[in-house]
């Protein structure tokens, strides 16, 4: 159970702009994952109004773990990570939101961040060489002055502040890089609960 003792001595997490693990999800979950989001084209057209995306590619809906038991199995992995091993602190962190992405050939993800969600996070089922990076905006620089890039691969989770803001440049490439992403928030019970 958690004390006050434990929250008076916070762990500074200030030291890094993202966190990476890779996930050992096998093959076969991976094309699963994979066939569920180009079967979902129910964002196809929709990027005005209040169907408004940063994703300028193939796009599932939002709540694609609360329709699929694949993408919930996913969501509950990368909600334990984010208590266990990046935070430390054992709240009940939950993904909010969770859709695919298919990126080809010149698609690309506009500048823009997750807030006010806690935590975002991508996971990257396939990402061939050459795929685009995840470039994220805001503080942390590295010393040539640049964004901060992370060049996704096959299996990769990076896990990132909601209030970042990242984009992803146009593909170059002519194979697919397909990503989940979702947003994380701390869900808030009554004292007592």
């Amino acid at each position: 159970m958690l004390s006050f003792v434990d929250l008076a001595k916070p762990r500074n997490l200030s030291e890094n702009l993202y966190y990476i693990t890779f996930l050992s999800m096998s093959l076969e979950k991976r094309k699963r994952l994979y066939d569920i989001i180009k079967s979902d084209d129910s964002w196809k057209g929709k990027n005005t109004g209040v169907y408004y995306t940063n994703l300028y590619a193939h796009h599932t809906q939002w709540t694609m773990h609360k329709q699929y038991p694949e993408f919930k199995e996913l969501t509950i992995m990368i909600d334990n990570y984010i208590c266990h091993s990046v935070c430390q602190i054992p709240f009940s962190y939950e993904t909010k939101e969770s859709w695919g992405g298919i990126y080809g050939k010149d698609d690309y993800a506009q500048k823009h961040s997750h807030e006010p969600n806690l935590w975002a996070w991508c996971y990257y089922p396939f990402a061939p060489e050459g795929s685009s990076p995840l470039c994220f905006h805001r503080s942390m620089i590295d010393h040539d002055g640049k964004e901060e890039s992370v060049y996704p691969s096959d299996n990769l989770l990076v896990i990132f502040p909601g209030h970042l803001l990242h984009s992803v440049p146009k593909s170059t490439i002519d194979q697919e890089r397909v990503v989940i992403a979702g947003n994380v928030y701390l869900p808030l019970k009554p004292f007592g609960d």
